[in-house]
């Protein structure tokens, strides 16, 4: 039997076996601190339609669209990128709206790229996420009845200048690989494709987790949050689970799309907000809109998003906080605050203005496995800044601060994964003489 058929029938049995097993495990992976614990879901698809199981070779040539190999739902064809400037061509018939899964599996030294194309020609799914034997694919294209065609092609590799006394060995990118198309069904608290905007979002509720895919290039995931129920003293806990080799991002907008929120994560790495209190312009209606996106994609793992809500603390930080614009007001009453910096984050508190001239006395006591900083602005300019290296630093900060001067005091952290609370301390003394 030969080696592709082999792994063919291999994948049908553990479907098989998956299928009969009628549920998904899950896992809750629990985290310290504040953080509520995220129950991971290993999100099933089922495949539908289509001759299951088939496995057949392509038919060239086929870099045309009326020469395209048929691609059968729930099929597998065995191609061959030969030679590297090979067009693969895949037609796929589909009968009824919903996800199409289609994926490409190169096993030496193909590094593929896969192109989904709707019946007029256009590119509607990229994947190319670089580098031999990686897996290329889309999991879960929204779909309407129709001809869309899968297009198979190496990336081409980079030419460098040969050195001086020797020729540039050839680099062979092309190859074999098996393409694979079905219908698939999202399991419950699923994205449903197309829901790149507000008015193709998914609901979630408050307290449940959604998973999704970051399913190919430029994919955008609208999850829309009802945010009516919450009470004034009520904010939101946004978590998002790390995606592997994808860094994720998560926009908040209010009811009318208005960004509130943007926050960027590094590579390979969860995503947090915390102490989000959710604001309802006048006469919008009550949603929070979540958007989340990647650098690049992956068709194979999801991501899971859950959103929780919690009573504020009275001398906690609340967001957004992320510019001076934004600062939240450092209580008067108060000489310190309990804060919290995750990934991506910046915390900026606004001082209020004083009639004579003083001097700022500004600590954080940093967590042991994070590294953060202090910056002062003085009516919007930076003053001073403090950022002594290494994870677990204590970081302090005195600076004279004008009469009647608008003071904010930034926060910020290294670019890299973690997060933790700490306390903020502000002492104000006399000016200097």
């Amino acid at each position: 039997m030969p080696r592709f058929a082999r792994r063919a029938v291999l994948v049908a049995l553990a479907s098989a076996g998956a299928a009969s097993a009628g549920c998904s495990k899950k896992a809750v992976r629990k985290r310290t601190g504040d953080a509520a614990a995220v129950e991971v879901v290993a999100t099933p698809v089922a495949a539908d339609g289509g001759a299951r199981g088939t496995v057949s070779e392509e038919v060239e040539p086929n870099d045309r669209d009326e020469v395209a190999t048929v691609l059968a739902l729930g099929a597998t064809v065995h191609g061959k990128i030969d030679p590297d400037s090979d067009v693969d061509r895949f037609r796929i018939d589909v009968t009824a709206a919903g996800a199409l899964s289609v994926m490409v599996s190169p096993p030496d030294t193909l590094d593929a790229m896969l192109e989904i194309e709707d019946a007029s020609g256009n590119v509607v799914a990229r994947s190319d996420r670089g580098g031999a034997r990686v897996r290329e694919g889309v999991p879960n294209l929204g779909v309407t009845p129709g001809r869309y065609i899968a297009v198979v092609q190496a990336k081409q590799a980079r030419k460098k200048p040969p050195k001086k006394g020797a020729p540039e060995p050839a680099r062979p990118s092309g190859g074999p690989y098996e393409i694979t198309a079905s219908m698939v069904t999202p399991a419950a608290g699923a994205e449903h494709e197309p829901d790149d905007d507000r008015g193709q979002a998914n609901d979630l509720i408050v307290g449940d987790t959604g998973t999704g895919y970051v399913g190919w290039t430029g994919d955008a995931d609208v999850w829309q949050v009802s945010v009516e129920a919450l009470s004034a003293k009520n904010a939101l806990d946004v978590e998002l689970s790390a995606v592997e080799g994808v860094a994720l991002s998560v926009e908040i907008s209010d009811g009318v799309g208005q960004p509130i929120v943007t926050r960027k994560g590094p590579r390979g790495a969860p995503l947090v907000v915390r102490g989000f209190v959710p604001a309802v312009p006048q006469g919008a209606p009550p949603f929070h809109y979540l958007t989340v996106k990647g650098d690049r994609s992956n068709p194979e793992t999801a991501y899971q998003l859950r959103v929780a809500a919690k009573v504020i603390p009275p001398d906690a930080e609340v967001e957004p906080n992320d510019t001076p614009e934004t600062a939240m007001p450092f209580p008067a009453d108060r000489k310190s605050l309990h804060a919290h910096w995750s990934a991506g984050d910046v915390d900026c508190f606004a001082v209020p203005p004083e009639d004579a001239a003083r001097t700022l006395d500004v600590s954080i006591d940093t967590p042991n496995d994070l590294d953060l900083a202090i910056d002062l602005l003085v009516d919007g300019k930076l003053v001073a800044k403090v950022d002594h290296p290494g994870k677990g630093a204590a970081e302090r900060l005195t600076a004279p601060v004008p009469a009647g001067a608008h003071a904010v005091i930034r926060v910020h952290g290294a670019d890299a994964a973690g997060e933790g609370a700490y306390e903020l301390v502000i002492n104000e003394g006399a000016a200097p003489p």
